[in-house]
């Protein structure tokens, strides 16, 4: 294991901030770019310093530069912002680098498993199009230098002038970004010619991978979503894939007039008049789409005929008709199962029942499952949520060829899904679909946002270890095949990790076919590049080989359900806490969301002005608590069960036990180690002192908290019997050790920002903030 950051990435982050150092100089002037310098060497001063010095560094910094004008506050703030940024592309150019060095990702043998990587939207959307296209620049250049290319001063060069760019543009957008942004933003990473070949590749080498997403579909609590931008998000991605078939079939053009026979001209000339016919989705789109499958076919016929043999052109337009058969990343639709039930007994269809038919409309002739897969009932709680679910698609599109996919996300709705999928088995009509229509699958979605939001990380994942565990006896005791669709975000606090820790614990069907949401942030990072899009689906498919070995049921020790259990109880009492909502709202960034415009989703599910837990959205939430440094869901309530367990030996004896032997277990502690070295104290009461909370309250808040988050911390200690809370990933606790800091005067200056009501500073370090702690929620 390596113990240290490697030095090459260590150089090559001293080299690259160097450059930028230079550009602040010059585009900002010399008496900003000292004011950046000395907050540099002060927070690298902050890394080795007392817990009362910390407090001091802050408290100092944030008066001088409270004096600054704001001018110079939105440089500074420009400054870290672009700093961070940069370091994320080096550690993502030497990920790449670190790959290509130890050469191609192959399997022995092809597998039948399936992945299905479901895209969505974020908050990092809020970002400009051009300073995501900056950086990926900049990255591609990095990757060139740390090949030892004899040309580095003219590759930094390039990098400088981009960083000059960088500097020029905004690095946040003024407006919300519309669900068409979202869109695009996606499309233009996983449609990048190298990552899309790389999907085609892996999906004939390697295993089944499919793509989805949600942006354009997800209607749930979503004003801005209807038929019309349903329509405008199936075409961006459309607009690829023509793209995509013109230049193919440009190539095969100079391969045709080569051998200069006319029967493949003509038949040529046919397929280009069908693919122009399909550039944009209208009425019966599905039947020019299999006018244009026809074209193909004959085209291939004639080739195979004269030639001897297939043409890889026309291989690879097959391969890409085999997986998007719609020539659109298909979308899923989702929809409140309350929003549901309201549109069987409209008199005029609302957006989810005009999405539906509009589906019906230009998938005529085809499967509608080209364009959609799948109709998810958001806040499911009941069997008759499935079957609303059930008429109002029947209704809308005539039968029921879409599955109906229940999404189990709060506690309650968990512990009672057994029951539904019981009820969902039994029926006739359900179980039809399934057999007849489904390919005998049937699919519940699980979420980890919501659960981990109502009753902390440990609890929700047990629950849906438990319902993991109950479902997949009961569909497959049905002969059924279970899918089990895991709508996961990127942080610990979502159900994010590695994917290791991910599904360590998931039962083998859960392995079998492996479907994950992915969003926006995370769509970047783990379609980074060729090499690390191979390396993400190589560790999925390995995960596959450990579950052929897995027998009998998920094992949830008693010890960890009761320590779940005292956890949940001390984090609901927390949330409950009229107190604790007043602190939020005073003292985190939460308050303010709405008017960031940092997504097209609006950041509460409810028009209520007023401060309800119920209507908060999962991503804010986590959000809020990324940016004050505290990661509270993560970790609060752990110190708190601990110490009430250590008090009997036998259950100390009986979790330590259970930490060896347990995955799910074992996987949150080390989720638990990660998260807890994120964590700042010191920002965080900041954070508290600044706010209008009365000094008798900031002090009582910033005790408890402490308190809790020290005994947490010794629990990791305790329980793993290690010294070092990331003793597992030493050269991460350093990387954490070397960026943290540099993030703090980005905090400052959001405090500022907010009290001073300059959101565009606020905006910006939000973006900052995010880009440092590599999340956002």
């Amino acid at each position: 294991m390596n113990n240290k950051l490697p030095l090459e990435l260590k150089n090559l982050v001293n080299k690259v901030v160097g450059l930028l150092g230079g550009v602040i100089e010059e585009e900002a002037g010399s008496s900003v770019y000292k004011k950046v310098e000395k907050i540099r060497k002060e927070m690298i001063l902050y890394r080795t310093s007392s817990a009362s010095k910390k407090d001091e560094i802050l408290e100092t910094l944030y008066l001088r530069l409270d004096k600054e004008n704001k001018n110079d506050k939105h440089q500074i703030a420009h400054s870290y912002t672009l700093m961070l940024e940069l370091i994320n592309a080096c550690e993502a150019a030497y990920r790449t680098y670190s790959l290509k060095k130890k050469g191609s990702i192959t399997c022995v043998e092809r597998q039948q498993n399936t992945m299905v990587y479901v895209l969505t939207a974020h908050p990092t959307e809020a970002r400009t199009p051009e300073n995501i296209e900056l950086f990926s620049r900049i990255q591609n250049v990095l990757i060139r230098i740390l090949n030892n290319t004899e040309e580095e001063a003219y590759l930094q060069s390039i990098i400088k002038h981009n960083l000059k760019l960088a500097w020029l543009i905004p690095i946040t957008r003024h407006e919300s970004p519309e669900v068409l942004d979202e869109a695009k933003h996606l499309f233009s990473i996983i449609m990048r010619a190298d990552i899309f070949d790389t999907i085609l590749r892996a999906d004939r080498d390697l295993g089944n991978v499919r793509i989805r997403t949600w942006v354009g579909g997800d209607k749930d609590g979503h004003p801005g979503v209807d038929e019309k931008v349903m329509l405008d998000c199936l075409n961006a991605s459309r607009f690829y894939f023509v793209n995509f078939l013109t230049k193919i079939l440009s190539e095969l053009k100079k391969d045709i007039d080569l051998i200069g026979n006319e029967e493949l001209k003509r038949n040529l000339a046919i397929l280009e008049f069908s693919i122009s016919n399909i550039t944009s989705i209208s009425s019966n789109d599905g039947e020019r789409l299999n006018g244009l499958k026809g074209s193909l076919k004959k085209l291939i016929e004639s080739y195979v005929t004269l030639v001897g043999m297939q043409s890889p052109r026309l291989f690879k337009i097959e391969s890409i008709l085999k997986l998007f058969p719609g020539l659109v990343i298909p979308i899923e639709l989702r929809e409140d199962s309350e929003i549901i039930e309201q549109a069987l007994s409209s008199d005029t269809p609302i957006a989810i029942e005009r999405m539906l038919r509009k589906l019906a409309f230009i998938s005529k002739g085809t499967n509608i499952r080209n364009y959609a897969q799948g109709m998810i009932i958001s806040m499911c709680c009941s069997f008759k949520d499935v079957q609303n679910a059930i008429k109002l698609v029947k209704k809308s599109v005539g039968n029921i060829s879409l599955p109906i996919i229940p999404l189990f996300e709060t506690a309650q709705a968990l512990e009672d899904s057994p029951e539904i999928v019981n009820q969902m088995i039994a029926n006739k009509q359900y179980l039809s679909c399934v057999k007849n229509k489904w390919n005998n699958r049937l699919e519940v979605m699980l979420g980890y946002s919501d659960s981990s939001k109502g009753m902390g990380v440990l609890p929700s994942r047990v629950a849906i270890a438990k319902t993991l565990r109950n479902l997949d006896m009961i569909i497959t005791k049905a002969s059924i095949t279970p899918v089990f669709f895991h709508g996961s975000g990127g942080s610990i606090d979502r159900g994010g990790g590695s994917i290791k820790d991910q599904t360590a614990w998931w039962p083998k069907s859960a392995l079998n076919i492996y479907k994950a949401t992915i969003q926006g942030e995370m769509v970047e990072r783990n379609f980074n590049s060729s090499e690390v899009t191979l390396s993400g689906i190589n560790k999925i498919l390995e995960n596959f080989q450990r579950a052929k070995t897995k027998k009998g049921a998920i094992k949830i020790d008693k010890a960890v359900e009761e320590f779940s259990s005292c956890i949940k109880d001390h984090y609901v009492e927390k949330i409950e806490d009229e107190k604790f909502f007043s602190m939020i709202e005073k003292a985190t960034p939460y308050s303010y969301l709405k008017v960031l415009r940092l997504g097209s989703r609006p950041s509460k599910r409810s028009k209520s002005t007023t401060f309800d837990f119920s209507s908060i959205r999962a991503i804010p939430w986590i959000l809020c608590w990324t940016q004050t440094r505290l990661l509270f869901p993560t970790w609060w309530g752990v110190g708190h069960a601990w110490t009430s367990c250590k008090v009997n030996k036998t259950q100390s004896a009986a979790l330590k036990k259970s930490y060896k032997e347990s995955y799910i277990f074992s996987s949150y502690v080390r989720s638990l180690g990660f998260t807890l070295s994120k964590v700042d104290l010191s920002v965080f009461k900041l954070y508290l002192k600044k706010s209008t909370l009365a000094e008798s309250e900031q002090d009582r808040i910033y005790n408890e908290i402490r308190k809790e988050f020290l005994r947490s911390v010794d629990f990791v200690k305790e329980i793993t019997g290690q010294k070092n809370i990331l003793w597992h990933k030493p050269w991460l606790a350093e990387s954490i050790q070397l960026r943290s800091s540099m993030i703090h005067p980005l905090n400052i200056l959001q405090i500022q920002g907010n009290k001073n009501g300059d959101l565009d500073l606020v905006r910006k370090t939000v973006a900052g903030i995010s880009s440092g702690m590599m999340t956002t929620g």
